[in-house]
């Protein structure tokens, strides 16, 4: 299934080539658990440890994600996630482009986040009238049709 072309290389993308790699799988599988929000600010968060000449192999990519994920809750991640983003691209944009090796930097930012009480309550998602998540909610929208 062709997702279509990279926004930034205009490169085809296919759903069945990402999903061949194990560590690609299971990177999508942790992304896809998280909010929005969350998942956006991971996913640059992971950006930061890629270097200039080489992207970032899958596996470092998963194994980078579980451990952010398992220092705190995302109600306090998220917004470390954020800063820590915010942070490191401006430094870079004065120059210093040197690649993150670790999350002591994210460490740092999160205990700064915590004690200021910066928090992140991820929004629940609008009610859909259309929602046809159940084969009974479905007919029920049939009956209430009036045709």
């Amino acid at each position: 299934m062709q997702l279509g072309r990279c926004p930034v290389c205009h490169s085809r993308i296919s759903l069945e080539q990402v999903c061949q790699d194990d560590a690609g799988r299971e990177l999508l599988a942790e992304l896809a658990r998280l909010d929005s929000t969350t998942g956006v600010a991971l996913v640059s968060y992971l950006g930061l440890f890629r270097s200039g000449k080489r992207d970032l192999a899958n596996d470092r990519a998963l194994k980078l994600a579980r451990e952010a994920l398992a220092l705190e809750g995302t109600q306090w991640l998220t917004p470390a996630l954020q800063e820590t983003v915010e942070a490191i691209r401006t430094k870079r944009n004065q120059g210093e482009v040197k690649p993150l090796a670790n999350h002591n930097y994210l460490k740092a930012v999160l205990n700064g986040v915590i004690e200021r009480g910066v928090s992140f309550t991820p929004q629940a998602p609008a009610s859909q009238s259309n929602d046809f998540r159940s084969l009974s909610a479905s007919q029920q929208r049939l009956r209430d049709t009036d045709w």
